[in-house]
């Protein structure tokens, strides 16, 4: 029974951390945000300057 609670507990913090880790590929500015590439806008992802994280 423990083996299996320290099974849970750890694939529970993996995925927890490799889901946020992956949020945003980077190149963000010193406040959190940058602007959208032609690829993201054509995708209808986002239209301008945002953030990732909050201020």
């Amino acid at each position: 029974m423990k083996k299996i609670m320290v099974l849970i507990v750890a694939l529970s913090v993996f995925v927890g951390v490799s889901s946020s880790a992956y949020a945003h590929s980077g190149r963000t500015d010193k406040n959190g945000g940058h602007n959208c590439s032609a690829k993201s806008k054509q995708k209808g992802l986002c239209t301008g300057y945002h953030y990732h994280k909050k201020k």
